[in-house]
Formats: C-alpha cells, structure tokens, sequence
C-alpha cells in the first residue's frame, strides 16, 4: 500500500509577525448619510472582511479621535470612512495615526442586494469573502505628486 504524500508548503499557517503586518481597517460613516449609504457601508465591511470590523458600532456620540484611539490598541492601519453632503458621497481612506487622507466623491456605486436582484441565477456564499480583496492598479498614467501617494498608499 503507498503512503499518500500531504501537501505541506501551500498549507503553511503564517506567523504572527507576519499577521502583525497585514493592513487591518474601519469601514464607517461620518454624520447623517441615509440609508442607501449605509448599505453601501456594511457591503465595503463585507469585502474587506477578513481583516475588518465588520461589526463596528457607531453612535451619534462617537467622534474620530475615539476610533483613532481604539485603532492603536486594536492594530488597526486604515480608516474608510463615508460621508454625505447634500450634492455628493464622499469616501475618505485614511491611514493611522499620522498617514495621508484620500478623498474621493463617489459618482455612482451598486449595492450587492441590487446586483443580486438583477441576476437570473443569484449565487452567494461566504468563501468569497473569506479572502483578502486583490485591488489592481493598472493604467495610472497620470504624473504628479497626488498619483503617486495614491498609488503607495492603496498598494500599502
């Protein structure tokens, strides 16, 4: 009878300073954004799951500067954070404690509840989200300073 051989250097567990390097993050909103944007903030949660808070609570009477302090003690190195005016949503990602802030205006986004609806055979389980997001950054052309602390802060 032969022995069957185990695969052993795919499977290996990593250490806990390589744990310690992985970028963890908040995904959360600042002030009155409506429901819709709240949607949108438990789907940005979901995909970055392994390595998030997925159920942060936020209260009126929470402010930044007690998430900035709970992110040290927690090991957290990102924030995400959305907000509403009353012409546009803006996204910003900052990194902690003292790192840069991108801001973005979202133009237009899809729910996950919405892209479901419209497919014929809707699938979902949660391997999907069991994985760290791959973010490709391809075609950033653009020269100057902003693309490029764009570029270094979103590949970490």
């Amino acid at each position: 009878m032969v022995k069957r051989k185990r695969k052993t250097r795919t499977h290996i567990a990593p250490t806990e300073e390589e744990l310690d390097k992985v970028p963890k993050s908040f995904v959360m909103r600042s002030g009155i954004v409506g429901n819709s944007v709240t949607a949108l903030v438990k789907d940005v949660r979901r995909i970055f799951e392994p390595h998030t808070a997925s159920h942060l609570k936020e209260r009126r009477s929470n402010r930044l500067k007690d998430f900035v302090m709970v992110a040290g003690q927690l090991g957290v190195s990102h924030f995400v954070i959305f907000s509403r005016t009353e012409k546009n949503i803006n996204l910003r990602i900052a990194r902690v404690p003292r790192g840069p802030t991108l801001t973005f205006r979202v133009v237009d986004y899809s729910l996950a509840k919405d892209c479901l609806a419209l497919q014929k055979n809707p699938k979902t389980s949660d391997v999907e989200y069991r994985t760290s997001p791959l973010i490709v950054l391809n075609n950033f052309q653009q020269e100057g300073k902003e693309f490029k602390v764009m570029t270094a802060m979103l590949q970490n």
